[in-house]
């Protein structure tokens, strides 16, 4: 019969001197336990492609047979002679996405029938949906198990938290649990520290492991950063803040959850904390390292000198739904995440970091709020002149795509140029007349 289910309706930078920061070799190691699978990879969606709701009646939720999309009863109207048929045993069921699908790639258009056996439809005309796709037809509404751990430096408050906060949005699409929120405060500075941190997150992790697999691991890590050389702060030593190389931070603070990296699907890590990790050519170096060394997924940082990390709010939201719910590839979708931040371009350039499938690489990508008045081709138009002091003065021109802006004060006429990044190209989501944000590849730097 056709498959049923029912499922119930501020600024983060600073200065600190950079010491010696060591792996608690004695507590490198894990324990291993044992994997119990929560979701496997054929369990079907909770939620209605169509609707995007659920049901609490028995065998409401029609279940493709092609892909782990359901469909409600209510978003079918299946015609009363034929309801007991529909849930014969040799009957499938083929969702409205499957069969767009289909037709995108064989063509011609075809009418939608549903239900199939034998390859033959088993109604006697097309199967007329209630209802409009309110997502992409290639979309999902996975309830696939996420853990979100978020590693706090100790005594960094913020105004806001974003990853609490989508914590709180992705709760109603998991019905069933399947979702953990860990908050973590930090202190690595020294060795005795480091040891007890290590101990505690390796109980941590073994603790969630009863639960289960968890398919999507994202950490966010909030942090303070050394303006100068990007070194990450790791605590209190002598009553004073102290920061490590990044190299030796990210060993020690990813290392107790690196067997639940590895046991995802998808792992990402979401560094908040101030651009001169990513600045400094050096740090940036290490951090594209560390991110291949613990095999993360996908990896986000920002370039902002003086970042405030409740300025992401929308690009977290945005990154919960279209990547964790609806399970887009993060490359392929971030370009639609940015189009619902366009006020963080005026704040930070994003970098996004994504490990390759084919070579185990990784591929840096750069992108920047690009506006014709305020920050031509994604570069900072300074609001006062730096040569005479005149304030929001700048007479534009545009000569060939490059942009030119000279000082209206007749005793100064300084100009300034910015030209297009070799290399990029404008996005279209979230473009309008004036502004759009731009892709700009990064080289890599790491050694492989």
């Amino acid at each position: 019969m056709a498959r049923t289910k029912q499922t119930a309706k501020k600024s983060k930078g600073g200065e600190a001197a950079r010491v010696q920061l060591n792996v608690p070799l004695q507590e490198e190691r894990i324990i291993q336990v044992g994997l119990m699978d929560v979701c496997d990879a054929g369990e079907h969606n909770d939620y209605c492609i169509v609707c995007r709701d659920g049901s609490m009646t028995t065998g409401s939720l029609f279940c493709c047979e092609l892909c782990p999309r359901v469909t409600c009863t209510r978003c079918l109207d299946i015609p009363e002679d034929f309801k007991r048929v529909v849930a014969g045993d040799d009957v499938i069921f083929i969702c409205i996405s499957c069969h767009l699908a289909r037709q995108n790639k064989d063509g011609p258009n075809l009418p939608y029938f549903g239900f199939y056996m034998d390859d033959q439809a088993v109604l006697p005309g097309f199967l007329p949906i209630r209802a409009t796709l309110e997502i992409s037809q290639r979309a999902q509404i996975s309830s696939a198990p996420v853990l979100l751990i978020h590693l706090k430096l100790v005594g960094c408050e913020t105004a806001g938290c974003p990853f609490s906060l989508a914590h709180e949005f992705l709760q109603p699409y998991f019905p069933r649990g399947r979702i953990e929120y860990r908050e973590v405060e930090f202190d690595i500075a020294t060795d005795t520290k480091a040891t007890a941190y290590n101990r505690s997150c390796n109980k941590m992790l073994r603790d969630l492991s009863k639960q289960g697999r968890w398919e999507r691991v994202v950490i966010g890590i909030t942090n303070h950063t050394d303006n100068e050389n990007g070194d990450p702060f790791a605590g209190y030593r002598d009553g004073q803040y102290i920061a490590g190389e990044v190299k030796e931070f990210m060993n020690i603070i990813l290392s107790p959850w690196q067997l639940g990296i590895d046991r995802a699907q998808e792992s990402y890590l979401w560094l908040f904390s101030c651009g001169g990790m990513v600045n400094n050519s050096q740090s940036f170096r290490a951090l594209q390292n560390g991110v291949l060394a613990h095999r993360i997924s996908a990896s986000f940082a920002f370039a902002a000198p003086r970042f405030q990390p409740n300025f992401t709010s929308h690009l977290l939201l945005a990154f919960a739904e279209m990547v964790l719910i609806e399970r887009f590839r993060v490359a392929d979708i971030f370009p639609q995440i940015l189009s619902q931040s366009n006020k963080l371009g005026r704040h930070t350039d994003v970098i996004l970091m994504t490990k390759n499938t084919d070579d185990g690489g990784l591929t840096v990508v750069k992108f920047s709020w690009a506006h014709v008045d305020h920050r031509p081709w994604g570069q900072t138009l300074p609001l006062q002149c730096p040569n005479c002091g005149f304030v929001d003065a700048w007479l534009p021109a545009n000569v060939s795509g490059v942009y030119y802006f000279q000082c209206t004060n007749v005793r100064c006429k300084k100009i300034l140029k910015f030209a297009q990044p070799p290399g990029s190209k404008k996005l279209v989501p979230g473009k309008t007349g004036s502004s759009c944000w731009l892709a700009v590849p990064l080289p890599v730097h790491y050694f492989s």
